[in-house]
């Protein structure tokens, strides 16, 4: 390799990473700022129309960002197992004066249908800010922006880690459960004939997680990771631009302000 090409690849690694898209190249604490203000937003309004307008503007930012079809997937799918149940029990359980369906001990109110949907869209909120958290935030460059800003590096380790099990953890159940159906043992079915497949597999899965936490120990002290100085990265992440530190701060004053409001609501 020739010197221009060793400066080119050296080059490469100082530039700022970025994803090709406006949206996921925004600083991720900036990122986690707007969105955790959008779900203040819709937590603290009085009805329900507002934490609606916050989940549809989820799915556009998913889209903007190019993750809009399997965001929609998942967020659909929890509004159907979570969002219809959680109405149904608020419509029928809280009572009010204005009943609408009588159904013998109970009964359909309309109180109890605003207070659904009151409580359903709200839930539905958190649930639709975290979904969308985890599909346009990357947990590394998070993890590299707050080591910049003074987070310790073991902090970081620990938090990255653990979100890194879980998908590991995720892909070697998989890979056992393939490994299974090949050799002729019944992996689909129903609920008892899965459950009957899965739990031999979680002794593999979790002896194959411990041997991995020992070799990701035994990598971490050839990096001397313990060293007190400055830890180094591959990947370069941008500083906090203009835009960025102005959607903080918005981010900020918005949520502060839809929290001082719906505090004065109360009263």
């Amino acid at each position: 390799m020739t010197n221009n090409a060793v400066a080119a690849v050296a080059d490469r690694y100082r530039q700022p990473m970025t994803l090709g898209n406006a949206v996921l190249d925004i600083h991720p604490i900036a990122m986690v700022a707007g969105i955790t203000a959008l779900i203040v937003v819709g937590l603290a309004s009085a009805g329900w129309i507002v934490p609606l307008a916050v989940s549809a503007l989820f799915v556009g930012i998913a889209y903007l960002a190019g993750r809009g079809p399997s965001y929609l997937v998942t967020i659909l799918k929890l509004w159907i197992a979570v969002g219809l149940i959680l109405f149904a029990l608020r419509a029928l359980l809280v009572k009010g004066e204005t009943v609408l369906v009588p159904l013998g001990p109970i009964a359909i109110t309309r109180e109890g249908i605003e207070n659904g949907l009151r409580f359903t869209t709200a839930v539905m909120v958190i649930c639709g800010g975290v979904t969308l958290f985890f599909a346009i935030v990357s947990m590394r460059r998070l993890m590299l922006a707050l080591e910049r800003i003074g987070v310790s590096p073991r902090v970081s380790y620990v938090i990255l880690a653990s979100f890194q099990a879980i998908t590991d953890l995720g892909a070697t159940a998989r890979v056992v459960l393939d490994a299974q159906k090949a050799r002729g043992i019944e992996t689909e079915g129903n609920v008892f004939v899965r459950a009957r497949a899965f739990f031999p597999v979680l002794a593999p899965v979790f002896l194959t997680a411990m041997t991995a936490t020992e070799e990701r120990a035994i990598a971490l002290d050839a990096r001397a990771f313990n060293n007190p100085g400055r830890h180094t990265s591959l990947l370069n992440l941008k500083p906090l631009t203009a835009v960025d530190t102005v959607l903080v701060v918005l981010s900020l004053v918005v949520a502060a302000a839809a929290v001082t409001g719906g505090i004065l609501g109360w009263f």
